[in-house]
């Protein structure tokens, strides 16, 4: 069931949104909704709206006392607090609610804006403030993002979105865990995470975007390469083998690198195909 906003469902339109933003990626119907809104920076339906009908009423609010749209607006506001402000079916319902989760409730109460300009780009800031809370809030309850987590702290459109547009949906599922790694397809025949080893290797080390990136030994060669080819490009990087793996994620597909961020991506992208490749060989796939 979608949630309504002044008396109006859209969960089916946030849907549409997410279905809009899934194919951006171009990834797999099982990447969760917090990747794709994270990856793009995707603002929901719902606050979208809020941002909309709070800048509407701050117009009416301007608007000459004479016309009919103000007289219209005040009689229903008198008729919303009469009602000791809970009449849903009323339109200033939605906008005293929306104004009140942001904790600006005194504004509607006083209907005094002194700078609109200033006014409208404090409602946008504290809308995007609890987005980012509840998407971060999301995230924790979900096991397979738990790298993603790692990678991503910011409710933002990412720059390899756009700087490696024709490979990056595999960049995102790998950040995003939707990958045919055994972490993510021994989750879909309900597999212990301890019994999800990499049968590659045979190490008997969880198959995880960190034992593909950095650990598993048969793809030492091609890993070997793609250091040497980021120690090339930046000098600063020379120890990027001796670091944690951590910092060694976040470099590789997290936050970058300085200015070199694209081009370590491409490197990355390369050794991430040449990977697979003797993956799928090894397992006849």
């Amino acid at each position: 069931m979608g949630w309504r906003f002044g008396g109006r469902r859209i969960g089916k339109r946030g849907k549409r949104y997410r279905e809009m933003g899934r194919r951006v990626l171009g990834v797999s119907r099982l990447t969760t909704q917090e990747v794709i809104q994270g990856e793009l920076g995707l603002q929901s339906v719902k606050s979208r709206r809020v941002y909309l009908r709070i800048n509407y009423w701050m117009k009416i609010l301007k608007t000459d006392q004479n016309r009919l749209i103000y007289k219209i607006y005040k009689q229903r506001r008198d008729d919303f607090i009469k009602g000791r402000m809970q009449d849903k079916n009323n339109w200033c319902f939605w906008t005293w609610k929306g104004l009140k989760d942001l904790h600006l409730e005194h504004i509607w109460q006083s209907e005094n804006i002194l700078n609109e300009n200033h006014f409208i780009k404090l409602v946008g800031e504290l809308i995007y403030r609890n987005e980012e809370s509840e998407w971060k809030r999301n995230m924790e309850k979900k096991n397979k993002l738990r790298t993603y987590r790692k990678l991503k702290s910011e409710l933002k459109l990412e720059k390899y979105i756009i700087e490696v547009e024709r490979r990056r949906r595999h960049l995102t599922m790998l950040r995003g865990g939707t990958n045919k790694l055994r972490i993510e397809r021994g989750r879909w025949v309900r597999e212990r995470e301890e019994e999800r080893v990499c049968m590659i290797c045979g190490c008997e080390e969880v198959e995880d975007e960190k034992h593909f990136l950095l650990r598993c030994s048969r793809y030492v060669r091609e890993r070997v390469e793609m250091f040497e080819k980021i120690k090339k490009i930046e000098r600063s990087l020379d120890d990027i083998e001796r670091r944690d793996e951590d910092n060694q994620l976040d470099i590789l597909i997290g936050r970058g690198w300085k200015d070199k961020s694209q081009e370590i991506r491409e490197i990355v992208l390369d050794y991430m195909n040449k990977a697979d490749k003797e993956r799928k060989r090894l397992l006849n796939e």
